[in-house]
């Protein structure tokens, strides 16, 4: 969910086009001397305002400005092949600023210095990624700017357009190729939320209710709040990490009750079995819950009727357990903002780490089941990549991490999607690309 890094730098000439005045022709890229003006055409017919080109160190060109008030940039090499890679980000935190992308950065990299990006623009690629206009819980709005940047790519020539996108950005790319058919030769979602948020609400609402039924009256309850879709001051990150701290402390140390919970928990949420896949859930309940639920504007997920099984004793949890239900207007805007249909004719390839704290890799398997029952199956192909092994000592260096990929991996998927769509060279489906190269 986080936006980092970079591409290549940018030289420091700049034009300046606001409001579509158009100042005067921008410069010109590589053996492509009408460039420039070819994108600076397209942006006066798309609405684009505060547009600057900037030329690039090999030869290429920089473009941001925005569209429909979005912030975005596009880097375009020197011997644009006139295709096009978009890159739709995942959920920002909605205490944080959206911030304008920087064509200097590759945010598709993870935390890495290249992602997918990277790897196609070296391969003549325009590579493009647009802000959104709120952060936190943000598919439509991601949608509809990521959408938006693909038309001025086809306005400036871009004849065919690949989409990318991670965590949240999977269902924002999951949501275009369902709704545009024909707008997209290939997709790829990396850790994304495919089926839906619907299911990721699910996973978090549960995990927080059955961790607080499984430890009421232990030390390793959670304190004060009982509705998690609500903040509360006592509910804060560092009593997270205390609470589950101690639990697995305690497991750790042979304690047959911390032992009892951890093994409870892990087999009704279906969460890995270490610290970081108990505290992410929770952590993330601190502000998610009430950001996805006042942006639906209340709850879209209900566990009224939800059997939740695995424990000891599945009756008194049932019994224990908070139950919240979901109004009917916002349990349809949680379809609409957005539950898949499976259906598609985007070749989409989907690459989930086995064991992720926040998007888990069930999403992945219950997002091919429902392509699957929608007949569209070959149409989607999912790959995997190992987590880290915990150690309990340095979790801050080991474990599991949402949306861990190397550049090795993410440059492996694009080449792969890349495969697909141009050569009909169907990746192979379930492969483990941990050790690609």
């Amino acid at each position: 969910m986080n936006r980092p890094l970079t591409l290549l730098s940018a030289a420091a000439l700049t034009l300046s086009l606001s409001s579509c005045r158009v100042l005067s022709p921008g410069p010109t890229s590589g053996n492509d001397p009408a460039l420039g003006a070819r994108f600076t055409a397209a942006a006066q017919a798309s609405g684009v305002t505060d547009l600057n080109l900037t030329p690039r160190r090999d030869g290429g060109l920089n473009l941001t400005g925005a569209l429909g008030g979005n912030r975005f940039a596009v880097r375009v090499p020197p011997r644009w092949n006139g295709q096009g890679v978009l890159w739709a980000h995942g959920y920002v935190p909605p205490s944080a600023r959206e911030k304008a992308p920087d064509p200097a950065l590759d945010p598709s990299g993870l935390g890495k210095k290249q992602g997918v990006l990277s790897a196609a623009y070296a391969q003549g690629f325009a590579a493009a990624d647009s802000a959104y206009a709120k952060t936190g819980y943000a598919v439509r709005e991601g949608a509809d700017a990521t959408h938006a940047l693909q038309g001025f790519l086809r306005k400036a020539g871009a004849e065919r357009q690949y989409l990318t996108g991670a965590s949240m950005g999977g269902n924002i790319v999951v949501s275009l190729i369902e709704r545009f058919p024909t707008a997209y030769v290939g997709a790829l979602s990396l850790c994304g939320v495919t089926p839906g948020w619907r299911s990721e609400m699910a996973y978090l609402l549960d995990f927080r209710v059955v961790y607080d039924a499984l430890t009421v009256g232990t030390p390793y309850a959670l304190p004060a709040v009982k509705d998690p879709t609500r903040p509360d001051p006592a509910f804060t990150q560092d009593a997270v990490n205390r609470a589950v701290g101690a639990l697995f402390l305690d497991q750790f140390r042979g304690n047959a009750e911390a032992r009892r919970i951890v093994n409870r928990v892990a087999r009704v949420t279906g969460a890995a079995r270490d610290p970081i896949s108990f505290i992410v859930p929770l952590s993330i309940s601190i502000v998610g819950l009430e950001d996805i639920t006042k942006s639906l504007g209340g709850l879209g997920y209900s566990n009224a009727r939800r059997a939740y099984i695995g424990s000891a004793d599945d009756a008194a949890l049932n019994r224990d357990v908070a139950r919240f239900t979901a109004s009917p207007e916002s349990s349809a805007a949680l379809d609409a903002g957005y539950t898949a249909t499976g259906k598609f004719s985007t070749r989409l390839l989907s690459v989930h780490n086995l064991s992720d704290p926040l998007v888990p890799y069930r999403l992945q398997e219950e997002f091919a089941a429902l392509v699957e029952r929608a007949g569209n199956r070959a149409n989607l192909v999912t790959q995997v990549v190992d987590a880290r092994p915990v150690n309990l000592l340095s979790l801050r260096d080991s474990g599991p991490v949402h949306c861990d990929f190397s550049e090795a991996q993410l440059g492996s998927s694009w080449n792969e999607l890349r495969a697909w769509v141009e050569r009909g060279v169907r990746p192979q489906e379930g492969k483990n690309i941990t050790a690609a190269q």
